[in-house]
């Protein structure tokens, strides 16, 4: 099984969150919000999938280069990557058990994930320092960056009236709160045969693999090393996993 992203790959898959995140700080300096405040949306979801294939090795990196890259990744959406990382990899060995924190929503009504996201979202950090103190140190130091962040954009709207770096905090918080939903309700609740799973796997081969992320849940639970952007690929070239594994009923 050789699914690994060839060097121009690696670069798009490495380059496009922080491209989307340029191209938003211009449309915002522009004043263009109805442009730049959906295009936020898209840098977190970009950032998750950077992440997420950080979280796996599957971008092909030296160890030192993935961790810079977790990181990184992690504080656009106000994340500790390496905290996460502790959690999602929990999630892949015991998927959908008890000791799954990470997973908890999937087995929720839709009502509860929505009231109750965005606290099991702050508690998931403190069951990454508990899961894996190892990693405490880094794990503080990307959560004190994260604070360290929004100090910084609080200053600049208060120095020079800018408020691009606060409404992009705004956003990333917002879709960091609905993280429950979009990234663990959602994908365990939706069968690949679903027509909506089908459409994102058919635009994921012409577009993104933000839709592949959707699209592949299934398949990714199976073979995670497989880069997110190669994952339909893994579809049609790999063995196909039991549909059922990862659902919850």
């Amino acid at each position: 099984m050789n699914l690994q992203l060839t060097p121009a790959q690696r670069r798009i898959e490495l380059a496009r969150p922080w491209v989307l995140l340029g191209i938003y700080v211009l449309l915002a300096m522009a004043g263009w919000w109805w442009l730049a405040v959906p295009l936020v949306v898209v840098v977190c979801l970009a950032a998750f999938v950077q992440m997420h294939d950080a979280m796996h090795n599957a971008l092909g990196l030296s160890k030192a280069a993935n961790k810079r890259v977790l990181s990184l990744s992690g504080l656009l959406i106000l994340k500790s990557g390496h905290g996460l990382q502790v959690t999602h990899l929990r999630h892949h060995g015991r998927c959908l058990t008890e000791a799954d924190p990470e997973g908890a929503p999937a087995t929720w009504s839709f009502g509860r994930v929505l009231w109750q996201g965005p606290w099991h979202t702050l508690m998931l950090r403190r069951e990454a320092l508990r899961i894996a103190p190892n990693t405490k140190q880094i794990q503080l130091l990307e959560t004190a960056s994260t604070l360290a962040l929004l100090a910084g954009f609080v200053a600049l709207y208060w120095l020079t009236g800018s408020p691009v770096g606060l409404v992009y905090w705004a956003v990333a918080f917002f879709m960091s709160a609905t993280m429950p939903i979009w990234a663990s309700y959602v994908p365990h609740h939706v069968s690949s045969r679903n027509p909506v799973a089908r459409t994102a796997a058919a635009l994921a081969q012409a577009w993104t693999p933000i839709t592949a992320s959707f699209a592949f849940h299934h398949l990714h639970h199976h073979y995670p090393r497989v880069p997110t952007a190669l994952l339909y690929r893994a579809a049609a070239e790999l063995p196909p996993p039991p549909e059922e594994e990862h659902h919850h009923h």
